[in-house]
């Protein structure tokens, strides 16, 4: 299916008043030709002979279709607007609902900045489609037809204009399409590097201005700026050279128009075989059958205006709500299964990228219910690439995953990932408050229950201290918040949903040591009802878990042990150990 085609599927969900507005249109648009028909009656025959009661009978007539022509034409405005609104609202849903569904593997794919433009900007151009699209989708052809078939039963004579003047306008419309529909594709990329630049100034405020950056980045938005702004006027520059092209040969037609009528009566050809007068009725309405004609034309080019912009819109659309989503459950998938906590990785291979290098190489370890694990190795060894595949943020290239026994590609993802209460290197704090922020973990959690997980997470201290407790507001990404709190309330996010498998990814970095080492009792206590990981850049954070994990910066495992056996037998944990706890720990080689 095309990318129009594909969209517009949106709008026939809502066929009942599709079709109200097409009868409407179809109303609307013969009245307006049957009070042109009526035109030369009141001219030619009512005025000259001062037939009043024809007068009258005709007047009113036209009187009346006018109104009717005008009572169907708003009704069709309404109703076309409302299924432009609501066929738009159910596309921007699904969209929604897609990009949700993405993997990460996906999004990397599509980059932020081009999911928002889809989002916002394609999704209101093709709004604006569905509007213009459903008042003249249907009056454009019926103007021309109608028109060319009333104009031709009217005055053969006359109709010979329209030899010269629509296949001028025909090679007109073609012409503005080939070059238009490529300049718009070119419009939307520089949406999408303008929206990248300020999505990355808006997400870095504090970062460019401890580093006097401002003047680059303005620099940067500016390049953007101008580079959009050059191609929306290229893609503009269209419209500007063809509306008055189109109107040079609009007005050429009604000038010739009068010209030949002029020159058909002098021939004696538009004589009223009644009256013996000229029929000026007939070369009025000729006049408006020809600009019905050359109207319905001129919409019809509009309309392929709008198509070339919003051709483009609707491509990036599909390419979104047809993207196929690299991690989806199976038809059998395990669903409604309250899981141990026991996880093991058998020769596990990972790369973000199907042909890219390996991040992570012949991972194999073995993690009993229960048990605390940590985790450490050199910047780039893989550590926070290893704990995204337990809950299937991606999928292994080689090998499997299994908790419980089971290859976690069989799990329900949402059963999985509900279990799992991951809190991430960067504390992310949605707007709301302190108490919507930690519901993400446990939808209907109770007072108590976020009492309890704020006391684990050692953030009560600062809760308590505002009046209004777990209903402080929190501002976009916790900008009210210090770094510490915001990682504490992360924690409780985590703590409130009580799961099976806790993952810390460096999640204490920017908390005190006392509150930290609080937290990590907190977990052991809690060991009895689940199993914990927590990455760690700090021996002094790790060294007293069951075992540790050691990567090399291969990805590979260099050691996995207590913190004991770990100073005879890893040589990366030896380094580590040597550079953050000094000469004085004797170690074997």
């Amino acid at each position: 299916m095309s990318s129009l085609g594909r969209v517009f599927t949106y709008v026939f969900r809502y066929w009942p008043a599709v079709l109200l507005s097409v009868v409407l249109m179809i109303i609307n648009v013969v009245a307006a030709f049957y009070v042109i028909r009526l035109t030369p009656v009141l001219i030619d025959e009512a005025l000259p002979t001062l037939d009043m009661d024809l007068l009258f009978e005709t007047g009113g007539l036209m009187i009346g279709i006018a109104f009717v022509g005008l009572i169907t034409g708003i009704i069709n405005t309404i109703t076309s607007q409302r299924v432009a609104m609501y066929a738009t609202a159910d596309l921007r849903m699904d969209l929604f609902e897609k990009i949700e569904r993405l993997s990460f593997t996906n999004i990397d794919k599509f980059k932020t900045s081009r999911l928002i433009t889809t989002s916002t900007n394609d999704v209101m151009r093709i709004q604006q489609f569905f509007q213009m699209l459903l008042r003249i989708i249907i009056r454009a052809p019926l103007m021309f037809g109608i028109g060319l078939y009333m104009a031709i039963v009217t005055s053969r004579e006359l109709s010979n204009i329209f030899y010269i003047s629509l296949p001028l306008l025909l090679i007109t419309i073609v012409i503005i399409m080939v070059i238009a529909f490529p300049r718009y594709m070119r419009v939307q990329k520089t949406i999408d590097g303008l929206n990248k630049v300020s999505l990355e100034t808006a997400n870095a405020p504090r970062v460019i201005k401890s580093f006097v950056r401002m003047d680059t980045e303005n620099q940067r938005f500016d390049d953007a700026n101008q580079l959009f702004k050059n191609t929306n006027v290229a893609a503009e520059k269209v419209n500007l050279f063809a509306e008055p092209i189109i109107m040079l040969i609009f007005n050429s037609t009604i000038a010739g128009l009068i010209f030949l009528g002029a020159y058909y009566m002098n021939q004696g050809l538009l004589i009223n075989d009644l009256t013996g007068l000229p029929n000026i009725g007939v070369l009025m309405a000729f006049n408006n059958y020809t600009m019905f004609i050359l109207f319905g034309l001129l919409m019809f080019a509009m309309i392929m205006i709008f198509i070339s912009r919003a051709l483009a819109s609707a491509n990036r659309i599909k390419e979104v709500l047809d993207e196929v989503i690299d991690l989806e459950n199976d038809e059998d998938c395990i669903r409604d299964v309250d899981l141990q906590g026991e996880i093991e990785f058998k020769n596990v291979d990972f790369a973000y990228e199907k042909d890219g290098n390996h991040v992570l190489n012949n991972i194999s370890f073995h993690i009993k219910t229960g048990e605390r694990i940590g985790i450490i190795g050199s910047t780039g060894s893989g550590k926070s690439s290893l704990i995204q595949l337990i809950p299937r943020l991606y999928d292994v290239v080689n090998g499997q995953i299994l908790i419980d026994g089971v290859n976690i590609k069989q799990y329900d993802l949402a059963t999985l990932r509900s279990q799992i209460g991951f809190v991430t290197q960067t504390a992310t704090i949605f707007s709301g408050s302190i108490g919507t922020n930690m519901q993400m973990g446990k939808s209907h959690a109770s007072f108590d229950e976020l009492v309890d997980a704020s006391t684990q997470a050692q953030a009560m201290e600062f809760i308590e201290q505002y009046d209004d407790w777990f209903n402080h507001e929190t501002q976009q990404k916790g900008s009210n918040l210090s770094g510490g709190q915001k990682q504490r309330v992360s924690l409780a996010r985590a703590f409130v949903r009580q799961p099976k498998i806790l993952i810390l990814d460096d999640s204490t970095s920017a908390v005190d040591a006392k509150s930290e080492e609080a937290i990590l009792q907190q977990i052991d206590a809690l060991s009895h009802a689940m199993t914990s990981i927590v990455i760690s850049q700090k021996i002094s954070t790790i060294k007293d878990m069951d075992k540790i994990l050691v990567l090399s910066n291969k990805g590979e495992i260099d050691g996995f042990a207590s913190h004991e056996e770990l100073m005879k037998t890893s040589t990366v944990y030896q380094e580590i150990a040597l550079s953050q706890l000094g000469g004085g720990a004797p170690y074997e080689q």
